[in-house]
């Protein structure tokens, strides 16, 4: 019965946030000044100025770190650097830096819920967490790999933090690998490695959304399918 609750919940949430975003494709494709807001960000104001492009930065990661839901917070850094890109080959690592200290802040809000006050999390919540926590007291070798993976996906960590926090796991570990995470994929956009940034609506907001759905999509299935479970009939196979 909780298990049939839990995926509605999900399923709820997951139509909530299409629709979200469907609404978000009529405004645009209705109006032309928020298409080319979207797609002219960097050449605004705050993001001229490196200063409050670092302190925006900081804050969008952090919050969208902190935040439960997919958040396509990863854009801000394409702005920050953009205006200074050609100028200084160190801004973008510099951008890249100080967003990675924003989603390091955010992302241990997730650990310090499972270090410190694990009874706050619903009974729905643990049962969700309970593999992945399990696997981890398991494979105590793995956990270093693991969290660098989820710090380097734009995804939400807490699926490996909170189980990190409710096993007390050690904390510098976990601060330098999810932190290392993030820098690397901080870098990759500040950088704009591979032309990533237009997949974010640097030039094409059309890209922008398509990113979004992909994000949320995503998001979905990985709370759909176990990762744990799949992980193990794979390598049972094997």
């Amino acid at each position: 019965m909780e298990i049939k609750l839990k995926l509605k919940k999900i399923d709820f949430v997951f139509i909530i946030l299409l629709i979200a975003l469907a609404i978000i494709v009529i405004d645009l494709l209705l109006n032309e000044s928020h298409r080319e807001l979207i797609e002219n960000i960097s050449l605004y104001a705050p993001f001229q100025d490196l200063g409050s492009g670092l302190l925006i930065t900081f804050w969008v990661c952090m919050i969208g770190n902190l935040l439960p839901v997919p958040t396509p917070y990863i854009f801000v850094v394409c702005f920050s650097s953009l205006p200074f890109r050609q100028m200084n080959i160190f801004i973008p690592l510099l951008v890249g830096f100080i967003a990675s200290l924003g989603c390091l802040v955010g992302e241990m809000g997730g650990y310090l819920v499972g270090r410190g006050a694990s009874e706050v999390i619903s009974v729905e919540r643990k049962e969700n967490l309970k593999k992945y926590q399990q696997y981890l007291m398991e494979h105590p070798k793995l956990a270093p790999f693991l969290i660098f993976l989820f710090g380097f996906t734009p995804l939400n960590d807490d699926m490996i933090t909170i189980p990190l926090g409710l096993i007390k796991y050690d904390v510098k570990k976990t601060i330098f690998w999810v932190w290392l995470g993030k820098l690397g994929l901080m870098l990759i956009f500040a950088y704009n490695l591979f032309n990533i940034c237009i997949f974010l609506g640097a030039e094409n907001w059309i890209l922008s959304i398509i990113t979004m759905y992909f994000t949320v999509i995503t998001v979905y299935l990985m709370l759909k399918v176990n990762i744990v479970d799949l992980f193990n009939k794979i390598k049972k196979r094997k």
